[in-house]
């Protein structure tokens, strides 16, 4: 039951968004504080909200392509308990954060919450403007950990920010590609249905290659080798499942490019925690 809802959530893309807003708030103030904690568990909760809220809303999608993987579908959880547990969470996200954070860090987790339910209902049948504003929650952590503890942009944080976006932005064409079929039988417009299959992975790539060079961008300032060593993992894996996607797309490796690009965020959370004794 346990394994359900952690399925439900998707709990290491909340796990993921914790630590990057701590080890941001290290690299910014050198300290985490109690109420800093805290003020990142709001982004947390609201992240696991969103991900039961988006298995809630993408019920017809998700049947229609017998993903019998999401615990809703499966027949693991309700649709009912989904959107409580929901509910809950988002509650709990905004209390933590208009407890804890900054006026604009409160604000930046109500954005967050109101538009991930905007997005299922509306946004993700759009084309390139849903998969904006998901590529936007891949850099917001850093940017949310920053405000949490200075008011003044730190340079390693804006160049995290930058490359978060640019490959969280190619990552989800990738994803997207993947759920066309689906899409389609629930009426939504995405990319990849305008510009085909190859077009997408094409301009997937070269956001992520974006990605791959803003990450270099830290050793202009200085050359300190744990964090290339690091980055160097995170930027192979990302160039690795673009060459996988060019060979041949297929549900397998669209799979595997999804995973592969855990690794590579994973890869790139180590390497901003090695900033921490830069």
């Amino acid at each position: 039951m346990l394994k359900d809802w952690w399925k439900l959530f998707r709990a290491e893309h909340a796990l993921m968004v914790f630590i990057a807003i701590l080890l941001t708030e290290l690299v910014v103030a050198g300290e985490l504080t109690t109420s800093s904690v805290l003020a990142a568990l709001g982004p947390v909760f609201v992240t696991l909200g969103a991900f039961a809220f988006n298995d809630y809303s993408g019920f017809k999608s998700d049947s229609a392509l017998k993903r019998i993987d999401r615990p809703i579908v499966a027949g693991k959880i309700s649709r009912k308990q989904a959107l409580g547990a929901s509910l809950i969470l988002f509650a709990l996200g905004n209390a933590l954060a208009l407890l804890f954070a900054p006026l604009i860090g409160f604000l930046i987790v109500v954005f967050f919450a109101v538009f991930s339910v905007l997005y299922d209902l509306y946004l993700k049948k759009l084309p390139l403007i849903g998969n904006v504003f998901v590529a936007s929650t891949y850099s917001a952590s850093y940017f949310y950990g920053n405000i949490i503890v200075s008011n003044e942009l730190n340079f390693f944080v804006i160049v995290f920010i930058t490359m978060a976006f640019f490959s969280g932005l190619g990552r989800e064409f990738i994803i997207t590609l993947r759920d066309v079929e689906g899409d389609k039988k629930t009426g939504a417009k995405t990319l990849p249905m305008i510009l085909g299959s190859k077009k997408t992975i094409t301009l997937a790539s070269m956001l992520i290659y974006l990605g791959v060079v803003a990450s270099m961008l830290p050793l202009i300032k200085s050359f300190y080798l744990p964090y290339l060593v690091l980055i160097g993992l995170a930027d192979a894996i990302w160039l690795g499942l673009t060459l996988l996607l060019f060979v041949k797309v297929t549900p397998l490796s669209l799979k595997k490019a999804r995973n592969y690009s855990l690794y590579a965020m994973g890869f790139g959370l180590l390497a901003l925690a090695s900033l921490v004794f830069a």
